[in-house]
């Protein structure tokens, strides 16, 4: 246990070497590096299926598959990089889901001319992909100084929309199936070995290997927070549940149903193809400006009402725009489906901040997992409903406004009941767990 315990105080993950003064002053780069490469792996990762559908590569008729299927394994996926978080430690998990990507894209690149070689590659890659989240947002909390982390958290995330956006330019500029795939693999090389470069400097937070030995998990939350004041807990574990995997689910139906449904389905395929391009760019403007400039000066309640306020309030500018006009292209179009992805993306942020905030480390990576399997695979649910067949746009509009209603009574409860994590230390989530059950 000495060893472990020195350790605690050594060269750990996403601090440098030098005393608690210099940590809390320096932002840990090795860390933040190697999980915004690994963002963008996870946004090429997570596009990919529908590309397939959009460019030929998935015969149409499997559209709903090529939509839904990875997300839905994604869940399975966030289940198992969760558990192996928690047991194996973060790096490690963020290593096996990394793999896993790699196996699933080989097997697209080499085999999709098969569809069911093409169905188990989303699967593989689905569940590494949406797997790789967890692993990611526990280390940041857990190695980020109290006072940056939300800004850490909405760039490093903010990397997945850049991978989006470039998993469309193969659409964009219209190759073939084959030069597609090829394309498609090939975007994502440069990510995984910058990814593995920088992770090869990077080990365990301090937190998870306090929590792993007999050191007091406190003194390690101190060394990196500082004197920042704790967390207070007083809402218990269900409630956290039902809200986080209610606004996840209302987040994640926009961000899919923004980019690939609405416009493939009722608008034309001119605006449909370029949405996922403007909107991957838009996210990435706004995630950037949201990160350096808003994130640190709201407090968490403010900022999730006001992010899933927008979303209910543009969602219903298009909507009524549509009614009106029954316009399938155009300016005014174009530029209400950029509007939508403003809250796309700071709904993102204010579920991506909350996750693993809410939740003490001996169990974060599982309750994140749990988390994120329900939202997942809810909103791949909820795609196929959407997507399946074709209805009149009043009835998706109508489902998909009553789930972003939904998630604002749920910001609402939040800002009555829950607790306050912005600039504060996460130590006061782990005060009252014994030793005895976070071993």
């Amino acid at each position: 246990m000495a060893q472990e315990a020195d350790g605690i105080n050594g060269d750990l993950p996403g601090h440098f070497m030098g005393n608690a003064d210099e940590v809390r002053r320096r932002s840990p780069w090795t860390v933040l590096i190697a999980l915004a490469m690994g963002m963008l792996v996870y946004g090429v990762a997570e596009s990919y299926g529908p590309v397939s559908v959009i460019g030929g590569i998935l015969p149409a008729k499997y559209f709903f598959i090529g939509l839904s299927l990875p997300y839905i394994a994604g869940g399975v996926g966030a289940l198992f990089s969760g558990s192996l978080a928690d047991k194996i430690g973060r790096r490690g998990s963020f290593m096996v889901t990394s793999a896993m990507i790699i196996i699933g894209i080989a097997i697209f690149a080499f085999l999709s001319s098969y569809v069911i070689a093409l169905v188990i590659s989303f699967i593989l890659v689905g569940m590494a992909a949406i797997g790789l989240e967890t692993p990611t947002l526990s280390m940041i909390v857990e190695s980020v100084p109290a006072s940056v982390r939300g800004r850490s958290l909405v760039i490093v995330q903010n990397f997945g929309n850049i991978g989006v956006a470039v998993t469309f330019i193969p659409v964009l500029l219209h190759f073939s199936g084959a030069t597609s795939r090829l394309a498609i693999s090939m975007l994502f090389i440069a990510p995984l070995i910058a990814l593995g470069l920088s992770w090869f400097y990077v080990k365990e937070s301090k937190p998870w290997r306090a929590v792993k030995s007999t050191t007091d998990i406190e003194n390690a939350w101190q060394e990196q927070d500082g004197n920042a004041e704790p967390v207070k807990p007083e809402v218990g574990i269900p409630l956290r549940f039902l809200i986080l995997i209610i606004i996840g689910i209302a987040q994640d139906v926009a961000f899919l149903y923004f980019s690939y449904g609405v416009g493939y389905s009722y608008f034309s395929s001119g605006l449909a193809d370029n949405i996922p391009i403007i909107g991957g760019f838009t996210m990435t403007i706004v995630g950037i400006i949201t990160g350096l400039v808003l994130v640190e000066k709201l407090n968490r309640k403010s900022f999730t009402i006001m992010s899933y306020g927008l979303l209910v309030v543009l969602w219903a500018v298009l909507w009524i725009f549509e009614a009106l006009t029954h316009s399938t292209y155009g300016l005014i179009l174009t530029a209400l489906m950029v509007l939508l992805f403003i809250p796309g993306e700071v709904t993102w942020a204010a579920r991506g901040m909350l996750e693993p905030e809410l939740f003490p480390t001996y169990k974060r990576g599982t309750y994140v997992s749990i988390v994120r399997f329900t939202v997942w695979v809810g909103a791949g649910l909820v795609m196929i409903l959407l997507t399946y067949r074709a209805l009149p746009f009043i009835i998706p509009a109508a489902s998909v406004m009553s789930i972003f209603i939904l998630s604002l009574i749920m910001t609402i409860l939040w800002q009555r009941k829950g607790f306050e994590t912005r600039s504060r230390s996460l130590s006061g989530l782990d005060r009252k767990i014994s030793h005895d059950i976070k071993r």
